[in-house]
């Protein structure tokens, strides 16, 4: 047997067991209520993509990131701080730690219902999810080379990301 196919057919299980898991899940929620919470969710990792854009660019959390982050995510940097205190050893990535913290904060009743793995499905493969990736590529590409003069806000990045096709 080749194997070199067994991975394949790995991922392809995988990915049928993760579909199935979807379909199953998307039963204890209202479709509507799911289509709602796709699109918070959606834009919740465009907060995310922007904010590790911005802070990677330009090497350390500004004071006008700081501002942002306390009026739009009151608990998060101090959860970042406390995390950073628990795991010294652990490469900062506030990103990561912004996502697990909306996960925990804003996506936890999706958890607790049973309905969080579908959550998580159906919104990586929304079209607008794609359009952020592509977007925030794009964008780390040009801004390694010549960081913007001034950062965008993140409702015009996310504006310029959802144009981009």
């Amino acid at each position: 047997m080749n194997r070199l196919a067994k991975p394949g057919k790995a991922k392809a299980d995988l990915g049928q067991q993760s579909k199935q898991l979807a379909l199953d899940e998307r039963e204890l929620v209202a479709p509507d209520r799911l289509a709602q919470t796709i699109t918070e969710f959606v834009e919740w990792r465009a907060f995310s993509y922007w904010l590790r854009l911005t802070v990677e660019t330009q090497g350390s959390v500004s004071n006008p990131m700081i501002a942002i982050l306390q009026l739009r995510c009151p608990g998060f940097l101090e959860y970042a701080t406390a995390f950073a205190h628990e795991h010294p050893a652990e490469p900062e990535f506030l990103w990561l730690r912004f996502l697990e913290w909306i996960d925990e904060k804003v996506f936890h009743v999706s958890t607790a219902e049973g309905w969080r793995h579908a959550l998580g499905y159906y919104a990586t493969r929304d079209p607008r999810m794609d359009q952020l990736r592509a977007y925030w590529k794009q964008c780390r590409r040009a801004w390694k080379l010549q960081p913007p003069e001034s950062f965008p806000s993140f409702e015009a990045w996310r504006e310029a990301a959802l144009q981009h096709r």
